[in-house]
């Protein structure tokens, strides 16, 4: 608890400003040149600004998951950490492969009409009562930019109809796969950390027989699951401060030096346990 205030000033830093504008001078440039919009510059200046945008704004969420692990792990609710522990991974691994392919940075912004979409189709059609909260214009609009985005999308064969298909996912590329491209460590923590969290945030038999204890008399629910709660505790600090550190590094923010006293603390914490996997970033 000694270090909470500590990480909570250097989120702070980190997270609590305004992102700084777009490099002018290459904007300009790119105007003065007037290149077309599908010009590889132009496509590769978009690709960088809207991946510094999702990545910011991904690590200011995980910091609101680590808060929340933080309240309910103590708490002893340690199975419901894992629910939030499990979004601070996926935000991580998504930010980091973003950075590594900026590419890819659009084609998870323009996911959201497709998302949006399907939300409203489904509420609609089990809540049709809900279709006063939205007007026609609204919908319509919504329906617009997803077939614009689904337009856009590069298509595939399907195996069985051998005829294309568009791709629904932002990325063909799986959570883990993710992993094992931008990080070994994230590649390792993906069953413990993004399986279990699953195994919880969904109604399953797994999860069930998790939370429960075996007595004389017959099962216990698992009300307190303190053990559950310290690990859960424990990987979230890992990942916030992995998460501090390549937005450091990626917005260039300068705070080596502290991040490097935070990741020396959490190994201080955690015991030599953790050494072969909690080592300071190089150059901290």
């Amino acid at each position: 608890m000694a270090e909470v205030p500590k990480l909570v000033e250097l989120c702070n830093k980190v997270f609590d400003r305004t992102l700084a504008p777009t490099k002018a001078n290459e904007y300009q440039a790119l105007l003065d040149a007037n290149l077309p919009d599908d010009d590889p510059a132009v496509v590769a200046w978009e690709d960088g600004v809207t991946a510094s945008n999702l990545i910011f704004y991904l690590g200011v969420m995980a910091c609101d998951d680590f808060n929340a692990v933080l309240i309910l792990g103590g708490n002893g609710a340690g199975f419901a950490s894992f629910v939030h522990l499990r979004s601070i991974y996926e935000r991580l691994v998504t930010a980091m492969y973003i950075a590594k392919k900026p590419s890819e940075a659009r084609r998870f912004a323009e996911s959201c009409p497709g998302y949006k979409l399907n939300f409203l189709t489904r509420l609609l059609e089990v809540v049709p009562e809900a279709k006063t909260r939205y007007d026609d214009a609204f919908i319509e609009q919504v329906r617009k930019d997803a077939e614009a985005v689904k337009a856009k999308q590069k298509e595939s064969i399907c195996k069985e109809c051998k005829q294309p298909k568009p791709q629904a996912a932002w990325t063909k590329a799986s959570l883990d796969s993710m992993a094992r491209e931008v990080d070994p460590e994230l590649e390792k923590l993906y069953g413990v950390i993004y399986l279990e969290g699953t195994s919880q945030v969904h109604a399953n038999s797994l999860g069930m027989e998790q939370r429960l204890v075996e007595t004389e008399s017959g099962y216990k629910y698992k009300g307190i699951s303190e053990n559950e709660a310290s690990l859960a505790v424990q990987f979230a600090h890992r990942l916030l401060l992995k998460f501090i550190d390549m937005q450091n590094r990626h917005f260039g923010l300068g705070h080596e030096q502290t991040i490097g006293e935070r990741f020396a603390a959490y190994n201080a914490i955690w015991g030599e346990s953790q050494a072969s996997t909690s080592n300071a970033p190089e150059g901290a």
